[in-house]
C-alpha cells in the first residue's frame, strides 16, 4: 500500500487536474497561466500555423518565412569531415565509448576526439598502401555491429574522400552479396570472425574486387591461415592501425559538400535493397532538425548509439552529436542489456524504435493492473505532468508529482535524460502519452527515409502529440493525389513528395528506379500517405503499396490497424493482411509470452503450458480478438478496418527468418506467403459466418 504523503501528493495532483480542466476553457487560464504553471516556454514558431504554403504548392518550415531553404546548422559545416573536426573546438573531449569488463566490473572505456582523429588517420594511411584510390569512386564497406571502431572506420574512409557503404549486421546473406558486388567493394571492415569466415566461405557468390578484410576483433592464427588459402589478406584493426603508421602520411584529400559520402541501401521491404547516393551536404544539412533540442556543447552532452549505424538516421543522429562536441557511448546491441546501458552511460538524448517505447510502457503498466489505487494514482500523476505540459509548452521533472510519484519510473531512463527521439513507425500513442507524461522529458517523433539522410520533419517542443511535426528547414514537403487509391489533398491526403539539400540525387547504377522515383519538377516520390493538419504538421497514413480496396468498394490501409492493435497488451508483433477479393482484414500476431500466460492463468484457469501450446488455445486466440475490437470501437474505427481473424503464433518475425527487414520493418508478402495456409483457414473461417455477419455479431456481443 502506498504511503500516506503519496496518497496525498496524488489527491493534490486530481485536484489541480480538476482545477485545471475547469481553467481551460475561461479566460482566467488565458490571462494567468504563470500563477498556477509558471512562465510558457515560448515555441519555435505559432503552434497553429507551423509550415508555409509556397507557390508550387509544397509547404516549408513557418520560421523560414521568406528566407530559402537552410543547407546547414552550423556556418561552414557542409562535411562530415569538417563536422567531426567542430567538436573539440567547443569544448569536446571523450568521443566513442564502449562498456568493458575491468577488475569483474563493467566500466566505460572512452576514445577522446584527438586519439579518434590520429587512428582514423593512421587507418585511411594504410587503406592508402593498398593502393586504394583516393576519391568518391572508391566504395568501402562496413559490416558490423555499433561499435567505436566502425566510426573510426567512416572517419578513415572520408579522410580521403572515399564513400563508405554500411551493411547492416543482420542482413541476410544474398543482400549482402548484392551490395558487395554492386558497389564492387575492395575492402572491407567487419566486426567478428563470424563475418570473416562468412565473407571467405562465400568467395564464390562474391566479386573479384574483395581482396582485403580488416577485423575489428582479434585474429586468430587459424583465422589468419583461413584468409591467406583463399587469397584474402585479413589483418585485425589494431594490426591495421600500426601498417598506416609506418606508411608514408600522405596529406588528407578532404571532401566537398558535392562529394559522395555514402550509399546508404533501404531495408528492402518489397525486393532487392536499393543504394541511396549521399553527399556530405546531404548528410550535414538534416542536422538542421538537432535545433530543436536542448544541448549542451562539449563532452558532458551525451548519446547512447543503439539504432543500427547502418541505418542513416542513426547516422545523422551521431554526426549531429559530433558536431557539438558530444560523447557517443555505443550500447551492446542486446535489447535486454538496454536499459542497463542507459542507466550506467545517463546520456542527455537517446534515439530508439517504437517497440522500445511500447515494451517498457506495458512493463510498467503491467506491474500496476491488479493494483487499482496505485493504477489510477499513476494515470493521475501522467494526466497531470501532460496538461502541465500543454499549458507550460516544456517538459519537466521538476514537480511534486514527480518527485514522489514519478521519480522511479523517471530513472529508468537516467537522471540526465532530457530528449527522447522516436522515428515514426507504427508509434502507439498510448506510450507516447505515457512516456511524456511519465517521463518528464521531451518525446519528439520525426518522419524522414533513406534517401532523404534521415528527418525530413519533426515535431516542434510545446506541441501536444498526434502528428510528426512540420518539416525541417532544409526541406519542402507536398502532397499529391491518389485518386486510385482514393485519396485527394483537399480531402483526405495524398503521397508525400519532398524536396530540399538533404534529398538523394538518386540510387547507385539503377536508371531506372531514380528515373521512377522524382516528378517532373524536382520532387522525390516517398511511397507514404500523409496529410496536413489545420496547424500546418505531417501526419502519416499508410505506404501507397499496402492500401488495399475492398470488394465492397473501401479502402483500408493495413499499417493503420496495426499501429492501433499495438496498444494490445497481448500483442509483441503483428501483421494485418488483406485481400482485394475478400472483404475483410486479418491479422497474425506474435502474442507476449508473459501476459498471454498470465491471462491464461487469470481467466481461463490454464497453466504449466509452454507459449507453443497457449498459442494453439482457441480460447485466447478469441479473447485477442474481443480486445481488437474493442481497440477498434474504442477509436472510433468503422469496423471494416478491423480485423475478423487472427492466428497467434510463437515464431517471432525477424530478419533471421526474413519475415522483417534488417531495421524489423515487416515484409509483408513474405510473411503472407510463410503463412499462408493460416491466413487461408482464417479466410475460410470467416465465410463459413454468412460473410462476417455473424461472426460480427458474436464478437461484439462476446461482453
Amino acid at each position: 500500500m502506498l504511503n500516506q504523503s503519496v496518497r496525498f501528493l496524488a489527491r493534490r495532483a486530481n485536484s489541480q487536474i480538476r482545477r485545471s480542466n475547469l481553467l481551460k476553457t475561461g479566460s482566467l487560464a488565458a490571462q494567468d497561466r504563470g500563477f498556477f504553471f509558471g512562465k510558457r516556454r515560448e515555441p519555435r514558431c505559432d503552434l497553429k500555423n507551423q509550415s508555409i504554403v509556397q507557390a508550387d504548392g509544397s509547404r516549408k518550415s513557418a520560421w523560414l518565412g521568406d528566407k530559402p531553404l537552410r543547407h546547414e546548422s552550423f556556418i561552414g559545416i557542409l562535411t562530415t569531415y569538417a563536422g567531426i573536426r567542430r567538436g573539440p573546438t567547443v569544448g569536446g573531449k571523450e568521443m566513442l565509448g564502449k562498456r568493458v569488463m575491468k577488475n569483474g566490473k563493467l566500466e566505460w572505456e572512452w576514445i577522446t576526439y584527438e586519439q579518434a582523429f590520429e587512428i582514423s588517420d593512421n587507418v585511411s594511411q594504410a587503406i592508402r598502401k593498398l593502393g586504394i584510390e583516393i576519391g568518391d569512386k572508391s566504395n568501402i564497406g562496413i559490416y558490423s555491429k555499433n561499435r567505436p571502431e566502425w566510426v573510426l572506420s567512416d572517419m578513415a574512409i572520408h579522410n580521403f574522400s572515399n564513400v563508405s557503404v554500411p551493411i547492416y549486421d543482420n542482413i541476410p546473406n544474398e543482400d549482402m552479396h548484392y551490395i558487395t558486388n554492386l558497389c564492387e567493394i575492395p575492402l572491407m571492415f567487419v566486426d567478428s570472425e563470424d563475418k570473416t569466415t562468412q565473407l571467405i566461405k562465400d568467395k564464390t557468390y562474391l566479386s573479384k574486387s574483395l581482396k582485403y578484410i580488416v577485423q575489428f576483433d582479434k585474429v586468430s592464427d587459424e583465422m589468419k591461415a583461413m584468409a591467406e588459402s583463399n587469397n584474402f589478406q585479413l589483418w585485425s584493426f589494431d594490426e591495421f592501425v600500426e601498417l598506416g603508421k609506418k606508411h608514408e602520411h600522405r596529406p588528407h584529400a578532404p571532401p566537398t559538400p558535392e562529394t559522395l559520402a555514402t550509399i546508404s541501401f533501404t531495408s528492402g521491404t518489397t525486393g532487392r535493397p536499393k543504394g541511396a547516393m549521399l553527399t556530405h551536404l546531404n548528410l550535414c544539412s538534416t542536422t538542421v532538425a538537432c535545433e530543436e533540442f536542448e544541448h549542451v556543447e562539449g563532452e558532458l552532452d551525451s548519446y547512447l548509439s543503439y539504432l543500427p549505424l547502418a541505418h542513416v538516421y542513426e547516422r545523422h543522429c551521431t554526426l549531429a552529436h559530433f558536431k557539438i562536441g558530444s560523447r557517443i557511448g555505443f550500447s551492446r546491441g542486446d535489447p535486454a542489456l538496454l536499459v542497463e546501458d542507459i542507466q550506467a552511460l545517463a546520456p542527455r538524448t537517446f534515439a530508439c524504435v517504437p517497440r522500445v517505447l511500447g515494451k517498457i510502457y506495458k512493463s510498467v503498466m503491467s506491474q500496476v493492473q491488479d493494483k487499482p489505487v496505485k493504477k489510477m494514482i499513476l494515470n493521475s500523476a501522467i494526466a497531470y505532468k501532460l496538461y502541465h505540459y500543454k499549458m507550460t509548452g516544456k517538459a519537466t521533472r521538476d514537480t511534486l508529482v514527480d518527485k514522489y510519484i514519478l521519480h522511479k519510473i523517471q530513472m529508468i531512463l537516467g537522471p540526465n535524460i532530457k530528449q527522447f527521439l522516436i522515428p515514426a513507425a507504427k508509434t502507439d500513442n498510448s506510450s507516447m502519452r505515457f512516456a511524456r507524461g511519465a517521463f518528464g522529458i521531451e518525446i519528439l517523433e520525426l518522419y524522414g527515409l533513406t534517401e532523404t539522410s534521415g528527418p525530413t520533419t519533426i515535431q516542434l517542443v510545446g506541441d501536444m502529440l498526434g502528428s510528426v511535426g512540420p518539416p525541417i528547414s532544409c526541406t519542402s514537403i507536398k502532397l499529391v493525389d491518389i485518386a486510385e487509391l482514393g485519396y485527394f489533398v483537399d480531402e483526405n491526403g495524398g503521397e508525400v513528395l519532398v524536396k530540399g539539400h538533404n534529398v538523394t540525387s538518386g540510387y547507385y547504377k539503377d536508371p531506372k528506379a531514380t528515373a521512377s522515383a522524382f516528378t517532373e519538377d524536382g520532387f522525390m516520390k516517398t511511397g507514404d500517405i500523409g496529410k496536413f493538419t489545420p496547424e500546418g504538421t505531417l501526419q502519416l497514413i499508410d505506404r501507397r503499396d499496402n492500401v488495399l480496396k475492398l470488394p465492397q468498394g473501401e479502402f483500408v490501409a493495413p499499417d493503420l490497424t496495426e499501429s492501433l492493435y499495438i496498444s494490445s497488451k497481448f500483442v509483441q508483433q503483428i501483421c494485418v493482411h488483406g485481400n482485394k477479393e475478400k472483404p475483410w482484414l486479418v491479422a497474425v500476431v506474435v502474442p507476449d509470452p508473459e501476459y498471454l500466460a498470465s491471462h491464461a492463468n487469470l481467466e481461463h484457469n490454464i497453466e504449466g503450458k509452454t507459449y507453443e501450446e497457449l498459442c494453439k488455445i482457441p480460447a485466447l486466440a478469441e479473447d485477442v480478438l474481443r480486445d481488437f475490437v474493442d481497440l477498434t470501437k474504442e477509436h472510433n474505427r468503422p469496423r471494416h478496418e478491423g480485423v475478423f481473424a487472427i492466428h497467434l503464433t510463437p515464431i517471432a518475425f525477424s530478419p533471421q527468418n526474413g519475415l522483417t527487414t534488417p531495421t524489423h520493418k515487416n515484409k509483408r508478402t513474405a510473411i503472407a506467403q510463410f503463412f499462408k495456409k493460416q491466413i487461408v483457414e482464417m479466410f475460410d473461417r470467416i465465410e463459413k459466418e454468412e460473410e462476417g455477419t455473424e461472426l460480427t455479431t458474436k464478437i461484439e456481443n462476446a461482453h
